[in-house]
C-alpha cells in the first residue's frame, strides 16, 4: 500500500521532534551542561524508540564532524559569537536529518581536493615523483605542484615529513618547496617536519642537513640546520629551540610524553581518534610522562587514569571527558 501525504507529513513531524531534541541534549554537552543526572537522562530517552536510537547514532557522527571545524566557524554556535540556544537546535536538528549525506560529504571532500590524504587516526608514507618521501600524519592534505622551476608541495593542513631525494637523479637541480599558508621552507638537502593546524604560527623541525624559511612578509630567509625547531608567523621567524629526537614520534606511531601537561597530551590524543575528547581544566596542569601508541588511545586512556587522580567519563564511543 503507497504512503498518503497524511501519513507521510505526521512522520516527517515526528522525525523533526525527535531530530530537535537530539539536538538539544548535544547542545547541552556542547554547552558543559552534562553531568550524572543528564546521562542517565539521555540515556532513558534514548530507550524510548528506535527512532531516538537512530537520531542519537546520528548525532554521534555530528560530534565528530564539529570537532573537525576550524574554530572560528565553531565559534559561531558554541563560542564566543554564539546564537541563542533554540536557535542553534534547530539549526543543529536540519543537519541531523541530512546526517548521513552530510557525514559522507564532509569525510569524501577533502579526499576529492587533495593530492595525499589521510583520515583521522592514519599515518601514511608516499614516494614522491623525484623518488623524496613523503610522510603524512593524521588528518592532513597536501597537494603536489611540481613543474620545470621547483619541485613544490602544498601543504593544505596537519603535518608532514619530507626526506628530499638525494643528489644525482634528473631535476634534482630544481628546489624543493613545502609552500604553506604563512610562507614558503626550502629544503637544503634535508629530512624535516612542518606541522600548521589553526594556529597563528607554523612549526619546522629540521632532523638533517637545513632549511631556509622565508615568511611571506620578511626580506630575507631565515637558515634552521639540524637539530633545530622554528615557528614562524607571516612577518617574521618567532623562535628556536632544540630538538631531542631523531624523528617525529608520530612516524613510529607513537606520542612520547616528557613531563608533557596532562591537557596538551589529551589535546594531542585527541588528534587520533574520531569525536571528542577533552580534558577538565580541573586536572589540565598534573604532568605525565610516558610512551603511547597512537593505534591504542582507548587503553592509554585507561593507563592514565591508573597512574594519576583522574578518571575517563565516556559519554558516549564518540564523546570522551578525563575529569576528576
Amino acid at each position: 500500500m503507497p504512503f498518503g501525504y497524511g501519513v507521510t507529513a505526521m512522520t516527517s513531524k515526528s522525525s523533526r521532534q525527535i531530530m530537535e531534541e537530539a539536538a538539544g541534549w548535544l547542545t547541552s554537552m556542547q554547552e558543559g551542561q552534562f553531568g550524572a543526572d543528564e546521562e542517565m537522562a539521555l540515556t532513558a530517552w534514548r530507550s524510548r524508540s528506535p527512532q531516538h536510537e537512530e537520531a542519537w547514532q546520528k548525532a554521534q557522527n555530528l560530534m565528530g564532524m564539529i570537532d573537525a571545524v576550524p574554530g572560528n566557524m565553531r565559534q559561531k554556535i558554541w563560542g564566543r559569537e554564539r546564537i541563542s540556544r533554540r536557535a542553534a537546535i534547530k539549526a543543529i536538528a536540519s543537519i541531523l536529518m541530512l546526517a548521513p549525506v552530510c557525514k559522507f560529504a564532509w569525510d569524501e571532500w577533502p579526499g576529492l581536493l587533495a593530492d595525499y590524504k589521510t583520515a583521522t587516526g592514519e599515518t601514511r608514507k608516499f614516494i614522491l615523483p623525484d623518488g623524496s618521501q613523503l610522510y603524512l600524519n593524521t588528518n592532513s592534505h597536501v597537494d603536489l605542484r611540481f613543474d620545470a622551476a621547483a619541485r613544490r608541495i602544498e601543504l593544505v593542513d596537519g603535518e608532514i615529513l619530507v626526506q628530499t631525494a638525494k643528489a644525482g637523479s634528473v631535476g634534482l637541480d630544481r628546489p624543493f618547496i613545502v609552500q604553506t599558508k604563512f610562507g614558503t621552507i626550502r629544503a637544503l638537502g634535508t629530512r624535516f617536519a612542518v606541522r600548521q593546524f589553526e594556529r597563528a604560527e607554523i612549526r619546522v623541525d629540521v632532523y638533517e642537513h637545513a632549511v631556509a624559511i622565508n615568511p611571506v612578509s620578511a626580506e630575507a630567509e631565515t637558515r634552521i640546520s639540524k637539530g633545530q625547531s622554528a615557528k614562524f608567523n607571516p612577518s617574521q621567524v618567532l623562535k628556536l629551540s632544540s630538538l631531542h629526537r631523531q624523528e617525529p614520534s608520530w612516524v613510529q606511531g607513537q606520542i612520547i610524553s616528557d613531563n608533557m601537561k596532562l591537557g596538551d597530551l589529551i589535546a594531542e590524543m585527541s588528534r587520533y581518534r574520531t569525536g571528542v575528547l577533552r580534558c577538565d581544566p580541573a586536572v589540565a596542569d598534573y604532568r605525565v610522562s610516558g610512551v603511547f601508541q597512537l593505534a591504542q588511545i582507548d587503553i592509554a586512556l585507561n593507563i592514565i587514569a591508573s597512574s594519576l587522580p583522574v578518571r575517563i567519563r565516556r559519554i558516549t564511543p564518540y564523546w570522551i571527558l578525563v575529569t576528576e
